[in-house]
């Protein structure tokens, strides 16, 4: 084997003039490390069994890894080398409390507290800190007194139709609130409403949904009712003493209650020419208030009757005029009558929303034997 080859150099014990004596095994270590390229990130420095070399790093294929949100099924996905895994909502929620977060104070809330936001206005009776969510529970209203504006409006919260609270002004009266109608003339000196003509029932509806449409079927109704009962007579006509009876009545009512709702004007209507009493027209004024339930229809029941010295206890009746109407060329003259007649007039309903109801059984004082004594309590 020739010295001088490189493989012969590589392989005999380091001494040329020994080639002559035969080859060896070479001796090699059994080491391996890796350096990094500072110069070079796309190099490394291999050093193998003694022998260090500067090799090109391999592109290699990786898988990227990210974190993926879905809002519409709630889920925070993990993409990783190995696979996917998913969190719910609810998963990540159980880890977190709401004074958890940056801009959220709540800590220690009373019972039915609400999340406010303080945006650092400086009058929110809430914490001192600012610009945060807190928790804020309605205070009693103690001495806090609501008053109108100029205009008459109370501001208050009231909730649109998207559920959302917006302020708004209530009218301190409602606009409709009351509804004044009047049903019968006043006019005292023309028969524009009629007189009848002796003893008569008169049934008067009230139209209660056409007069006050705005409440009808909504609320019941507090109605008050203002009326006349006029008496007229002639020359030819008894002095008499007449009752009138007025009393309400809704629909669905199973009983007329005179008992408990009458309204009831009495007088005496005469004339006389000695003294001379000219005409003898009585008017009385009455007045009264009822409910009336929600959704239901009203009317007035009225009855007049006469009564004279003769007829006494029966009323004075007669068939050929009873309940029938006084022409108006007969009503218009001073001394024309041929019978008493009479009229319910100058009717005034007033009708009001309300949530009340009637009582009929309240408690009351008893009744006494004896009242007390005539003692004036300012001495005129």
């Amino acid at each position: 084997m020739n010295c001088e080859n490189n493989c012969c150099k590589q392989l005999c014990d380091g001494d040329p003039c020994g080639c002559g004596k035969g080859c060896k095994p070479a001796s090699f270590k059994c080491d391996i490390d890796i350096h990094a390229d500072a110069m070079n990130p796309r190099y490394w420095w291999l050093c193998l069994n003694g022998i260090t070399k500067r090799v090109r790093v391999p592109n290699i294929a990786e898988t990227k890894t990210y974190l993926d949100v879905d809002c519409t099924t709630k889920t925070l996905t993990y993409y990783g080398e190995d696979g996917e895994q998913k969190f719910t909502g609810s998963q990540l929620g159980c880890l977190i409390d709401l004074e958890d977060l940056r801009d959220v104070n709540v800590k220690s809330p009373e019972p039915c507290s609400m999340l406010v936001f303080n945006p650092g206005c400086g009058g929110c009776p809430c914490d001192p800190e600012e610009d945060t969510w807190q928790a804020y529970k309605i205070p009693d209203a103690g001495d806090c007194e609501l008053e109108p504006d100029d205009d008459g409006y109370y501001k208050v919260l009231t909730k649109n139709d998207c559920g959302c609270i917006e302020e708004c002004r209530l009218p301190v009266v409602p606009n409709g609130m009351t509804s004044i109608n009047y049903v019968r003339d006043s006019v005292p000196d023309d028969p524009d409403f009629p007189f009848y003509y002796g003893c008569y029932n008169d049934r008067i509806n009230l139209h209660l949904a056409d007069n006050a449409p705005d409440y009808f079927g909504k609320y019941a109704l507090k109605v008050t009712v203002n009326y006349t009962i006029q008496a007229i007579l002639s020359e030819q006509c008894k002095n008499t003493n007449f009752r009138s009876l007025v009393v309400p009545v809704y629909d669905g009512q199973t009983i007329i209650n005179v008992e408990e709702q009458s309204s009831v004007l009495q007088g005496f209507c005469g004339w006389s020419t000695t003294p001379e009493i000219p005409w003898g027209t009585q008017s009385l004024r009455g007045s009264f208030v009822f409910i009336v339930p929600k959704g239901k229809e009203a009317y007035l029941h009225h009855e007049f009757r006469y009564r004279t010295l003769s007829s006494f206890p029966n009323y004075y009746e007669n068939p050929t005029y009873d309940g029938k109407r006084v022409p108006d060329e007969i009503a218009s003259q001073v001394n024309a009558l041929p019978w008493n007649a009479s009229r319910l007039n100058a009717l005034q309903v007033i009708v009001e929303p309300t949530f009340g109801t009637a009582n009929f059984d309240p408690v009351v004082d008893p009744e006494r034997s004896q009242l007390d004594p005539a003692v004036d309590e300012y001495d005129v």
